[in-house]
């Protein structure tokens, strides 16, 4: 939500730690290129008939913007494509039968921060737009300017602007499944308050939850219970679709997790308790992204298998209920919400995307052992704690290594988190200095990073700009 002065964000459960629900593989590299896009075709008056995208050699488009399927997802959101019903794979297509002209740069000249920074041009009969659109992690975006002058526009809600150089009022899309209302103030902003809230009110930290995306959207308790059990059976379909047969994507790997499922029941394995299913469950699902699924970035396609898996797996063990469940997701975005200021960006290596993730699982499993707040924020802790400083290192710029198998682990962990909370050890720290450590660590992280590569890229990335409309300057 953004308060009156349009500077301070509050994170909605369901527009950005849920969310957003889309076709894999990510969040930020596939989402924020097509929520660019779609503003972008918003805002121009006719057509888009010509597309130039201009991005640098030192930013970390230049490894990822294919292999993650950022230049589909952009060209999507200027086509006016639907990133749920319509085949990612055959955008290009689409945009050679209907005349689309589209040009990506890269190049020295364009700031290589932001690093997932595209300068826009798009061009229809009538006129041409350009604006600068920032992906700034977990699907959010920004447009901080548009034909030269300066902007603040992120599509939470339509808007109405003038654009230098266009004739008439443009509308700004909205690019959230959630409308949140201007200048609200949600119940609580820090965890500290969350867990006095819940002591004065006697409330489960799920029914917090409830309380808190009601003073952001407006919506009821039983709405907000909804759109939670909906946003899980979305998450659950896509790991059963994983598990099938005929999963493939391209990449550095091929998908495993029909396969190690018939091992499973068959091999002498040490036992592992319901991380067995899990890890399976979280491999499953983030192959399935990778392969164009749709799915629920918890809170980032990369991340997307450890809360669904986590619950799914420890409910089954335990004899829980799928109300249960549903409540325990409450629990887990509830979690994520203190975790904002990350934006749940790789740039900051994967403590913001799996680490987070795994802190919201670890307080998910607790809630099934405990009602006590404290106790599972402790685990929410812990869950961080393991993981901190944890850097994002893809191969080749595929969200697979070692996405794949940070995802499969996370399970077990977030499983020993919640159980160590309810027992009671202490983690010295709370959640709200947790998610503020993560932020400076990762903020470290990207700084050695781009001192010891040159770039926000991977180490081991090689050139990707052999696509077909790519044009690298030096």
């Amino acid at each position: 939500m953004v308060s009156e002065d349009k500077k301070i964000h509050y994170a909605s459960i369901f527009n950005d730690v849920l969310a957003p629900v889309t076709q894999g593989p990510s969040s930020s590299n596939t989402v924020g290129p097509f929520r660019i896009g779609t503003i972008a075709r918003g805002l121009l008056d006719g057509e888009p008939a010509e597309l130039e995208v201009r991005m640098s050699t030192g930013g970390g488009y230049y490894a990822t913007f294919y292999n993650m399927e950022s230049d589909k997802g952009l060209l999507s959101g200027i086509l006016g494509r639907d990133m749920i019903g319509d085949d990612l794979g055959q955008v290009y297509d689409e945009a050679r039968n209907r005349g689309l002209k589209y040009e990506f740069i890269f190049s020295e000249d364009v700031p290589a921060f932001p690093t997932e920074l595209a300068l826009v041009k798009v061009s229809s009969a009538r006129e041409t737009i350009t604006l600068r659109g920032i992906s700034l992690g977990g699907g959010e975006i920004l447009i901080d300017e548009i034909n030269g002058k300066p902007f603040e526009i992120k599509g939470i809600c339509e808007e109405e602007i003038e654009i230098p150089g266009c004739e008439g009022g443009r509308t700004v899309p909205s690019v959230y499944p959630l409308h949140t209302d201007p200048g609200a103030v949600p119940v609580f902003t820090t965890s500290e308050e969350m867990l006095e809230y819940a002591q004065n009110s006697g409330k489960e930290l799920w029914e917090a939850a409830v309380d808190y995306e009601m003073s952001l959207t407006g919506l009821t308790s039983g709405e907000v219970f909804k759109v939670a059990g909906n946003t899980l059976e979305t998450a659950y379909r896509a790991i059963e679709r994983g598990l099938e047969p005929g999963v493939s994507f391209e990449g550095m790997t091929v998908a495993m997790a029909p396969e190690i499922k018939q091992k499973l029941g068959s091999m002498d394995l040490l036992p592992m308790g319901f991380g067995h299913l899990g890890g399976l469950q979280a491999l499953a699902m983030v192959e399935y992204s990778n392969a164009h699924g749709v799915i629920v970035c918890m809170p980032t396609g990369g991340a997307s298998g450890v809360i669904p898996a986590a619950i799914r797996s420890a409910a089954m063990a335990k004899g829980k209920t799928r109300e249960d469940e549903v409540k325990a997701l409450l629990t887990a975005g509830l979690i994520g919400v203190f975790y904002y200021p990350t934006h749940y960006h790789g740039a900051l290596g994967c403590q913001a995307e799996v680490g987070i993730a795994t802190s919201q699982a670890a307080a998910a499993l607790a809630s099934f052992i405990t009602k006590d707040p404290r106790a599972i924020e402790r685990a929410a802790v812990m869950g961080m704690q393991y993981l901190l400083g944890q850097i994002c290192d893809p191969i080749e710029g595929y969200p697979q290594v070692p996405c794949f198998i940070r995802n499969i682990a996370s399970v077990s962990v977030a499983g020993v988190c919640a159980n160590y909370g309810v027992l009671g050890i202490d983690t010295a720290i709370t959640l709200d200095e947790m998610a503020g450590a993560v932020l400076r660590v990762g903020e470290a992280l990207r700084e050695r990073r781009v001192n010891d590569l040159g770039c926000c890229g991977c180490r081991y990335s090689a050139n990707p700009l052999s696509t077909l409309g790519v044009r690298e300057e030096i």
